[in-house]
């Protein structure tokens, strides 16, 4: 008897008809059973089992001397062979995309499909060519015609094909990404026929049609390291180099904050009761965004709690005018300064009487980190008290170059020379970190000289005499006569300065 085309293929034109069906019913028993073992795994090609089940049956079936004389025996080999080549094809096929996807979850199968649908095309049109002995050209006429139709009739359906299509060819994400579209955030699963699926953080399932997805911006997150923000409007109060470094500190605490690249802090907008700051932060994992910006926000009121900086609300602040303060707040206003001043050595031989005479003309200045203060050369009348921070003494030395001299802390202070004596700045003054500094100005020491003119002889002295002492480690000269010429000098200049007549020089 003559083999089958399917027995032909599988090898079994060497045996025997009744050998070679009895084969045949043996493979059907066995992708059979497999089939039913792996019923409910994704990762064995079931489909393709179950079609080769059937074919090698229906084949059986067929095979003289069982369906001999029967004249559709010739049509239900051709079916067997059909079948079992697509079943053949299809786990083919989804062998190889496992095998190209192994490390992934979640893939695309429209490149799969439309290969799939490709070769069954083409086996089906040969067998009916070779072994149905069909002419195909009818079939393949009628195929055109109704191609035409389907595709005036299918275009959107079409659009979203060769879309999907594009999609999978330029890679703009791959399954498991976190990405972007218009309003919609997601993961990736894949990309399908007519969509590409993604699964939000509510772990809900959206469809996006891939023409739509196609002509729009699509942001991909998962490029490696990405970055977040929060925006927070805080106090005009507090200065913005000072609200860096408070969150930077927050930032360093918070677990998933990457500190390379470093967080960034900007400030961003003068509001209308707040000034603006962008906060931005990198994280890894994209799928961490909203878990790192509820913790970030939340460290930041704790710490910003801590710090007493006011995270303003749009609310009516009354202040209160300077002849509108009440008498308890100037006094207590009178007596930290009084404090502050008596710590300059100058200042500190005079009495609660003389130094009031200060007060009304000492104001409170802030200076960010890396402000200049005050600048070599330049002309002064005002002389400066650290309240806080740490700033930085600079001069230029013979080649030009800024050199540093010395930092200075709390209660030092400096430009009282500048002052007294109408001198330029003999050095730059910066500020190391945010600082806060007292300013006496010339109009304040004007006051207390045409009051108290013996004031002025003896902060002379003291001035006179502390610059001596600082000259004398250098030079090992004698103190008491440099001190001596030292104050007369500077007395002298002093009298030119704010326009003093002295009723008495410094004691010889």
């Amino acid at each position: 008897m003559q083999a089958t085309p399917l027995q032909v293929i599988a090898g079994l034109y060497l045996f025997g008809p009744n050998l070679r069906a009895f084969a045949e019913i043996v493979a059907a028993a066995i992708f059979a059973l497999t089939a039913f073992a792996f019923r409910h795994s994704h990762k064995v090609p079931v489909r393709g089992l179950v079609m080769c089940a059937i074919g090698f049956v229906i084949d059986a079936v067929a095979t003289p001397p069982t369906a001999a004389g029967l004249a559709w025996a010739r049509w239900v080999n051709g079916a067997a062979l059909v079948l079992v080549s697509w079943g053949v094809i299809y786990m083919l096929l989804a062998i190889a995309d496992a095998a190209a996807h192994r490390t992934r979850t979640h893939f695309s199968t429209i490149l799969k499909d439309l290969l799939m649908l490709l070769s069954y095309f083409v086996v089906l049109i040969a067998v009916l060519t070779k072994d149905t002995h069909v002419d195909p050209t009818p079939i393949l006429a009628s195929s055109a015609v109704i191609g035409v139709v389907l595709g005036f009739a299918l275009q959107e359906s079409l659009g979203n094909i060769f879309s999907g299509l594009t999609l999978q060819m330029s890679h703009p994400f791959a399954p498991g990404d976190w990405v972007r579209c218009g309003s919609f955030v997601g993961r990736v699963q894949g990309i399908g026929w007519r969509s590409t699926s993604l699964v939000t953080r509510s772990n809900e399932r959206l469809e996006l049609p891939n023409s739509d997805l196609a002509k729009q911006v699509v942001i991909n997150y998962s490029n490696g390291v990405v970055a977040d923000e929060v925006m927070i409007g805080l106090s005009y109060s507090t200065p913005p180099n000072y609200v860096r470094s408070v969150i930077l500190e927050a930032l360093r605490s918070v677990p998933g904050i990457l500190q390379n690249p470093s967080p960034d802090v900007h400030t961003w907008e003068y509001a209308d009761y707040s000034i603006r700051y962008r906060v931005r932060y990198w994280m890894s994992d994209f799928a961490d965004a909203e878990r790192l910006h509820d913790t970030v926000s939340s460290a930041l009121w704790y710490l910003l709690r801590r710090k007493s900086i006011e995270i303003p609300a749009p609310i009516r602040h009354l202040r209160m005018m300077p002849d509108e303060v009440t008498q308890p707040s100037i006094e207590a206003f009178e007596r930290n300064i009084l404090a502050e001043l008596r710590q300059v050595d100058f200042l500190h031989p005079l009495t609660d009487e003389e130094l009031k005479l200060l007060v009304p003309e000492v104001t409170v200045q802030k200076f960010g980190a890396g402000e200049a203060i005050v600048h070599e050369g330049d002309q002064g009348d005002s002389l400066f008290i650290i309240r806080s921070g740490v700033v930085e003494v600079a001069a230029t030395n013979s080649d030009g170059q800024q050199v540093h001299i010395r930092d200075l802390t709390r209660p030092a202070f400096f430009g009282e020379m500048a002052l007294m004596t109408g001198e330029p700045r003999t050095a730059t003054v910066r500020a190391s970190t945010d600082a806060e500094l007292l300013e006496l100005d010339h109009d304040g020491f004007s006051e207390l000289f045409k009051t108290r003119p013996e004031t002025a002889a003896r902060i002379g002295e003291v001035i006179a005499l502390r610059t001596t002492e600082t000259h004398d480690l250098l030079a090992h000269t004698q103190r008491n006569d440099r001190a001596r010429n030292r104050a007369n000098w500077l007395i002298t200049k002093m009298c030119a300065v704010f326009d003093l007549s002295l009723p008495h020089q410094p004691a010889s």
